[in-house]
């Protein structure tokens, strides 16, 4: 009966800590969810700036907003771990370089 109990708590201990993990927005999930995002991202940016396609005309700039909404709904922008959340911030200062770079129609940008 003792046995019984033991894999019983076992299983429900592998369960809750599968489901803490699960929940935390650190899976697979999350990170090919990034990783997604950030390839959009820089192609995006190579077509607005080297391939003179609008923001509005780039398949890879309009694929960023559901890309954004899938990794948002794994769970980022939360509590993911640094390295997947630096993954992210770099997608998201890459699609606002793009952005800009779209809206000045071909002239020179500079912040400095």
């Amino acid at each position: 009966m003792l046995r019984a109990y033991r894999r019983v708590v076992s299983i429900m201990i592998s369960g809750v800590t599968i489901a803490a993990i699960a929940c935390s927005g650190t899976g697979p999930e999350l990170r090919t969810a990034a990783d997604a995002l950030s390839r959009a991202a820089d192609e995006c940016l190579l077509d607005v700036r080297d391939r003179r396609f609008t923001w509005e005309t780039s398949a890879n700039c309009k694929s960023l907003s559901p890309l954004a909404s899938s990794y948002i709904a794994a769970g980022g922008f939360s509590n993911e771990a640094d390295s997947i959340r630096i993954i992210a911030e770099e997608a998201r200062t890459t699609a606002w370089m793009a952005r800009a770079t779209s809206l000045a129609g071909g002239q020179s940008l500079s912040i400095w």
